[in-house]
């Protein structure tokens, strides 16, 4: 079962350091949740610098699960 959905946009400066992580949805019926999740996005940094761009910004879509193992939507294969 899935206890919580978070929609995220991050922004990755030149060097590959998270610049800014914005919620589009929160999962506000788990708190830990929202906190693990932006943990996990700046422990994973440096991410790959995008330097002739200056930066970048991406969504990404959390499913986490009552377990606390999560899937990134963008990994997933999605449903026929």
């Amino acid at each position: 079962m899935v206890l919580a959905i978070g929609v995220i946009h991050i922004d990755i400066d030149a060097r590959g350091e998270v610049a800014a992580i914005h919620w589009s949805r929160a999962p506000k019926n788990s708190p830990r949740v929202t906190q693990e999740i932006e943990q996990l996005v700046r422990a994973a940094a440096p991410y790959p610098a995008p330097v002739h761009m200056g930066g970048v910004s991406y969504t990404e879509t959390w499913l986490w699960d009552k377990s606390g193992r999560f899937q990134l939507d963008t990994l997933t294969q999605g449903q026929d």
